[in-house]
């Protein structure tokens, strides 16, 4: 009997010990717990809300990814940028925006040799299309408006899909472009907006329609706790405020994103007459 006693509790050991390869798959889960879990505090409990979450539209996500993309200007001619993912593109997005007064070359590109070097990524191209943006090197910032096939090798950084006068509007000689980013990133938020969202998670009525709102800050698809930390942290930083508690209006912002008033900060000793 011992024995098998025995041999039950290793099997029962292995197979817990066999699920252990599943974790290691949750670790961007695990990485956005650590985030929340230092934000979260214990006047609102969400972190288990998630079924009830509507996913975002594919409409939603488009506008969205529309309204954090990046664009050029020319005289009185704005262009869309479609973007790569790269280390290159965060670079270059952080120093927007940029007006440049950009050369010509060989009658197909505009070029302009950036004061600041970006990561880079060189790569053999082959081709180059109409309305591809690329870094030349480190610092040469590259418009294409015609398509030719080429030897060097340039490191890829967006692409204007709609090209259509693309090329009479960079002209033939010298021409100032600017490169901006459009929306997204400028998103502005309010303690109502918090407040929004933290209704919403906990399945409670809220103030107004939320359809078309843009409560889903990390991109994943859903509304959930996450966008709800990233947002509190926004509408800090807005405030200039270091921690929740904002000393000048004499106010603490909570979870929920309702403001208490200050009363009063500290601790002090009554016997029980004078507390009576």
């Amino acid at each position: 009997m011992i024995k098998v006693r025995c041999l039950a509790v290793i099997s029962s050991f292995l197979m817990l010990t066999g699920c252990g390869s599943y974790s290691e798959s949750r670790s961007a889960v695990t990485a956005k717990s650590e985030i929340s879990s230092s934000m979260m505090q214990s006047d609102i409990s969400v972190s288990s809300v998630t079924s009830d979450q509507p996913s975002v539209t594919d409409a939603g996500q488009q506008e969205e990814k529309k309204a954090d993309s990046m664009q050029i200007t020319v005289g009185d001619k704005q262009f869309p940028v479609a973007l790569e993912s790269s280390d290159t593109v965060t670079a270059l997005t952080e120093i927007l925006p940029l007006t440049l007064d950009m050369s010509e070359l060989n009658g197909n590109e505009k070029y302009y040799y950036l004061d600041t070097s970006l990561p880079s990524s060189p790569e053999k191209v082959r081709h180059i299309s109409e309305g591809d943006i690329m870094l030349y090197g480190d610092k040469c910032l590259v418009v294409f408006y015609k398509s030719f096939d080429t030897s060097y090798s340039y490191t890829k950084i967006g692409h204007i899909d709609d090209t259509s006068g693309l090329a009479d509007t960079l002209g033939t000689g010298g021409v100032t472009v600017t490169f901006e980013m459009v929306g997204g990133s400028d998103t502005g938020y309010t303690v109502q907006d918090v407040r929004n969202l933290s209704d919403f998670l906990l399945a409670k009525p809220t103030a107004e329609n939320l359809q078309g709102k843009p409560y889903d800050l990390d991109n994943d698809g859903v509304w959930s706790v996450f966008d709800l930390c990233l947002m509190r942290r926004k509408v800090m930083e807005q405030r200039n405020m270091t921690t929740e508690f904002d000393f000048e209006n004499k106010t603490v912002l909570l979870n929920s994103g309702y403001e208490m008033p200050i009363l009063g900060l500290g601790t002090w000793i009554q016997d029980d007459e004078t507390a009576e």
